[in-house]
């Protein structure tokens, strides 16, 4: 269901270095957004919203989780108060309908964001989380995780903190050696989101292994609805609107 709706900002908060975390009342949140889906913000001053994913929600509230990266983000995060406009839910959101499969997260950078959403949905089961960033100050929602009671992989591309390089190199890695040992993963179900680089190496390494999984990808966006055709994107052969399509596809799918 999509609606423009104004919204009351209840808080504002930094959440990180560069991060920035803002709570809005809206009584029906959870009854109409799903983990995956992103709305679209319309910023005071600036042209184009700004497309973001749902991070948390709650009865009456729903939380974005935001990276300070320019002049709209910039504004935003001075909105202490006051009242936001937003367009959404947007798009489909991830599948949870995995039986008893192992939810395994891949995420990167702000791709933690939607991730954490998905987690916490997925109330009856603990999974594993593969994070990587660029350093150990753009590492976001690790605690959020472990009172989840989730399993926490962490990467920095710097070594600052946890296995130095690539996330998607210490998720290998980790299949790898369950390989090796004759461990089961094949009950792993992937779920991936952050740049396009991270997400297509994960692709291939669960295509390798033979897993399941969904991906969310992240393209720039001006309408969010379709309409501009600006997110385009070759899919199974043919032309797909992440912003209406996706932005959620399958592993299995021709990305």
């Amino acid at each position: 269901m999509r609606r423009d709706t104004v919204c009351k900002i209840i808080s504002n908060k930094q959440a990180g270095k560069f991060f920035f975390e803002m709570k809005a009342e809206w009584i029906s949140a959870a009854k109409i957004c799903a983990p995956g889906q992103f709305f679209m913000i319309n910023i005071p001053g600036v042209f184009l919203r700004r497309p973001m994913g749902v991070h948390k929600i709650e009865k009456k509230t729903i939380s974005f989780l935001y990276k300070v990266a320019g002049k709209g983000t910039g504004i935003l995060s001075q909105m202490k108060k006051g009242k936001i406009e937003i367009l959404g839910p947007l798009g489909n959101g991830y599948d949870l309908n995995i039986g008893s499969k192992t939810p395994v997260l891949i995420a990167g950078g702000t791709g933690i964001a939607s991730l954490y959403c998905l987690a916490a949905a997925i109330k009856k089961k603990k999974g594993i989380l593969f994070y990587g960033a660029r350093s150990r100050k753009d590492l976001i929602c690790l605690d959020k995780f472990r009172k989840l009671g989730w399993r926490v992989f962490i990467s920095t591309e710097d070594g600052s903190k946890g296995y130095k390089g690539f996330v998607t190199e210490m998720f290998e890695k980790d299949l790898a050696l369950r390989f090796r040992e004759k461990e089961n993963f094949s009950s792993y179900y992937i779920y991936v989101c952050g740049p396009s680089p991270m997400m297509n190496a994960a692709i291939k390494i669960a295509r390798h292994y033979s897993l399941s999984g969904c991906v969310s990808l992240e393209e720039k966006m001006a309408c969010g609805v379709g309409n501009c055709q600006g997110c385009s994107v070759l899919i199974d052969g043919q032309n797909k609107m992440v912003c209406k399509d996706g932005p959620v596809f399958y592993i299995n799918q021709n990305l």
